[in-house]
């Protein structure tokens, strides 16, 4: 009897394992199949986040490659308190307002401008004007070779070709860049450029000349003004045309040093007899970065041919000038500039510019000097107060 119990014992014991096992494997095979669809669920979402993803990524990179025009600018406003002979200047000016537009036709042409709005308003009352500071076909030859051909920034002095305000000290440019070097100077031509690997670059130009007035003209106060006798491409006389070269070094870091010249046969470009001769310009600069410090200094010679030159004792102009900056801190620059030049025989010029820059971002700045002239220059002190900025 205590048998056959123990045997239905086991038998029973046996059916409910069975019965249990059969319920776990039951519950276990549910769980991994829930768990089964909550993978493929996620797999299936990330393939799509991921679709999109690419899709986005797709469509930007196609936009970047499609997307051929570029646009930029500057501007800067100026605050100028100084005082003329104990005549006190005090004057608020918008100087300059600057639109950039560029259009890439392939990989190997594009188009560049630079249109320009000076002090607000253009108009017969007023003092500003519209030009078109650059507008030119940019082809590249072969690899760091170009052809630019249009209205162009001539490839003389430091800041002729980049000037806009984050780039430099002080409110004005410095005086020899609008002087000796009439900045901005740009002319109607055609330009080689070819950089080469060693930090060499050399450019050569073909361009419409400057033009000065007559001496002998009753109309004409002030002859053989070189900054005056810019033409800037608008129905330019180009009787003569005028040849500038420029060599440039910058293999070395933080240096850079800079060669350039510019002849013309005859400054007045007629056709008819001509009260002007020949007209060399021979000039040179260098920049040399050293820590938180940068040094520049720039010098310029106009040689001016033919007896009308010498009589009017314009026939040397020459200057330069001396610079030491100082940025001991991101946002924070100091600088000294002493420059010195001469327009007219005995007339010797000179200024003395101290100031500080406060760049909240790197294309933005904020900026005060203070400038000393003798009275050959015009006994011109005072402080200049400056915001520019650039994209």
């Amino acid at each position: 009897m205590k048998k056959a119990i123990t045997a239905g014992a086991l038998l029973l014991s046996s059916a409910i394992a069975t019965h249990v096992h059969a319920q776990n494997t039951t519950a276990e095979q549910a769980t991994i199949q829930s768990l089964q669809e909550r993978i493929e669920a996620l797999e299936a979402e990330v393939d799509t986040k991921i679709n999109l993803l690419a899709d986005a990524v797709d469509e930007q990179h196609k936009q970047q490659k499609t997307s051929k025009v570029n646009i930029g600018g500057y501007g800067e406003l100026h605050y100028n308190a100084l005082s003329q002979n104990d005549t006190d200047i005090r004057e608020l000016d918008f100087h300059r307002f600057v639109l950039f537009f560029g259009y890439e036709f392939n990989d190997r042409a594009r188009f560049v401008s630079e249109l320009e709005v000076e002090h607000v308003i253009a108009s017969a009352g007023n003092r500003g004007a519209v030009e078109l500071e650059q507008a030119y076909i940019e082809i590249d030859l072969r690899e760091r070779m170009r052809l630019q051909t249009g209205v162009l920034l001539m490839p003389i002095g430091i800041m002729n070709e980049t000037h806009e305000p984050p780039t430099f000290y002080g409110t004005e440019r410095p005086i020899i860049e609008t002087t000796i070097i009439p900045t901005t100077w740009y002319s109607a031509g055609i330009n080689f450029s070819h950089r080469l690997q060693n930090g060499l670059r050399y450019d050569v130009m073909l361009s419409e000349g400057l033009k000065t007035e007559d001496p002998n003209s009753t109309t004409n106060a002030e002859p053989f003004n070189l900054k005056k006798g810019k033409q800037k491409g608008s129905f330019a006389d180009a009787y003569d045309l005028a040849i500038t070269g420029r060599v440039a070094y910058t293999g070395i870091n933080g240096l850079e040093l800079a060669m350039y010249a510019q002849y013309q046969p005859d400054l007045d470009q007629s056709a008819e007899i001509s009260y002007a001769d020949a007209a060399t310009f021979i000039g040179g600069h260098a920049i040399y970065q050293f820590g938180n410090f940068t040094t520049r200094a720039l010098y310029g010679r106009w040689d001016l041919d033919g007896d009308a030159a010498e009589t009017a004792g314009q026939a040397v102009q020459d200057g330069g000038y001396l610079e030491l900056g100082w940025r001991p801190l991101e946002h924070w620059g100091f600088f000294a500039r002493q420059s010195a030049w001469s327009q007219i025989e005995n007339i010797d010029a000179t200024q003395t510019d101290i100031g500080i820059n406060y760049w909240p971002h790197e294309n933005i700045v904020f900026k005060a000097d203070y400038q000393v002239q003798n009275d050959d220059a015009g006994n011109t002190d005072g402080f200049n107060l400056g915001m520019g900025y650039q994209f």
